[in-house]
C-alpha cells in the first residue's frame, strides 16, 4: 500500500502541473494515463483521484486531431505491407478521433501521393488555412 501511495503521489504531481483552469487536455491525459501504467498503477486510482479532484478532461482541438492522423497515418504507411490494410486501419482511425469522413478521404489521398514529410507539412498548412 506504501508504494501505491507514493505512486499516487507523483502522478498526482504531475497532473496538478499539467492542469489549467481546473481542467487537463485529453493528450496530457493519455500521456498521465501511459506513465502510471509504467509505474504499475491501476488506470481506476488516477480516474478516481481525477473524479475526486473535480478535475475536467478537456477535449483535443480538431487540428490537433488532424495532425495525430495525419503523422500516424504517414507512419504506418511506410510500415505496412499490404496498401489496402493500411487505408482500412487509417480510415477507421480517422472515425475514432472524430474526423468527418470528407476529410479522411482527402487526407489519405493526399498521404497517397505524398513521399516524405515535407510535403505532408504542406498539405496540413493548407488544411488550415481554409
Amino acid at each position: 500500500m506504501r508504494k501505491e501511495n507514493v505512486k499516487l503521489k507523483i502522478i498526482s504531481g504531475m497532473i496538478q502541473s499539467s492542469m489549467v483552469n481546473n481542467g487537463l487536455d485529453e493528450i496530457e491525459y493519455d500521456f498521465i494515463c501511459c506513465v502510471s501504467q509504467q509505474l504499475g498503477l491501476n488506470q481506476d486510482i488516477v480516474d478516481e483521484y481525477i473524479e475526486n479532484q473535480e478535475i475536467f478532461i478537456l477535449p483535443v482541438s480538431r487540428e490537433s486531431r488532424v495532425l495525430k492522423f495525419y503523422k500516424t497515418a504517414l507512419h504506418d504507411k511506410n510500415l505496412c505491407k499490404s496498401y489496402f490494410k493500411w487505408i482500412r486501419a487509417s480510415y477507421r482511425q480517422g472515425i475514432e478521433l472524430g474526423l468527418p469522413q470528407k476529410i479522411i478521404r482527402k487526407f489519405l489521398y493526399d498521404i497517397h501521393f505524398c513521399g516524405d514529410y515535407s510535403q505532408g507539412e504542406q498539405i496540413i498548412k493548407s488544411y488550415f488555412s481554409k
